[in-house]
């Protein structure tokens, strides 16, 4: 148990969908002045209830185990979870819904099928050369729908930056992959190795979820965490109607 003053905490979910009983919750603050990570928790593999509707309470108490600091956390000024799911949906995909689809061509490649990607997944596959994985067309929609069923249900967090361009306190898509050297089950990136907590195996859902974490602490930090490297930021030209994917800097 911590009472210590944290000036920032990040809260990381691996999300697995509706059934899935392999969530994971990972729980980190960060102290200015000590220059210190703090790792509250990651929490075991878990399911949530189908008795009670989730909401912010039932991701933090898996990780956390202790009323103090699930107070501490809860009450944090500067405070932001991180989700590795889509928070967004395409917008074509919505005027398809409604009867208003103007697109039928076959693209080229299937990054470029507005029904399936994102503006911002498009920018990540031109940075990085990285296509995640579809919403629509793969079982991330599983994934999507929860976390995005859940959005009204975590208080006072703001979705940044579809529906608020900034927030104290936040909630975020990230994309742990990006943080890796490889694939999913590879390690992260070097300079990241040492803020990971020593006990989690490389490439599980609780490792992702610490990723997750790292992220959200920076965002909540407002980038001044300084073992961490800066959180890349949607560009001034892109419309945010479909969210944005946060993610660190590569080198």
């Amino acid at each position: 148990m911590t009472m210590e003053h944290m000036d920032a905490i990040g809260i990381g979910w691996d999300v697995r969908g509706w059934q899935g009983n392999a969530q994971a919750v990972a729980v980190v603050g960060w102290q200015a002045r000590e220059h210190r990570l703090h790792w509250f928790g990651v929490s075991p593999l878990f399911r949530l209830s189908s008795r009670v509707a989730p909401d912010l309470d039932a991701l933090l108490r898996p990780a956390l185990q202790d009323e103090m600091n699930l107070m501490q956390v809860l009450a944090c000024p500067q405070l932001a979870l991180g989700i590795d799911a889509p928070l967004a949906f395409p917008r074509a995909l919505g005027d398809l819904l409604a009867g208003r689809a103007t697109e039928c061509a076959v693209p080229q490649r299937e990054i470029d099928n507005p029904y399936a990607y994102r503006d911002c997944e498009r920018w990540l596959h031109r940075q990085y050369g990285k296509k995640p994985l579809s919403a629509t067309f793969d079982r991330l929609g599983n994934n999507a729908t929860l976390a995005l069923s859940m959005l009204p249900r975590l208080g006072d967090l703001q979705l940044v930056p579809k529906l608020q361009s900034q927030a104290d306190r936040a909630v975020l898509e990230v994309y742990p992959a990006l943080a890796k050297v490889g694939g999913k089950a590879s390690a992260v990136r070097a300079e990241l190795q040492p803020h990971l907590p020593a006990e989690l195996a490389t490439g599980t859902d609780r490792y992702d979820a610490a990723i997750c974490a790292l992220m959200a602490l920076q965002y909540a930090a407002k980038g001044t965490v300084s073992l961490l490297p800066p959180l890349i930021q949607a560009p001034a030209d892109m419309v945010l109607d479909e969210g944005w994917v946060y993610h660190f800097a590569r080198p």
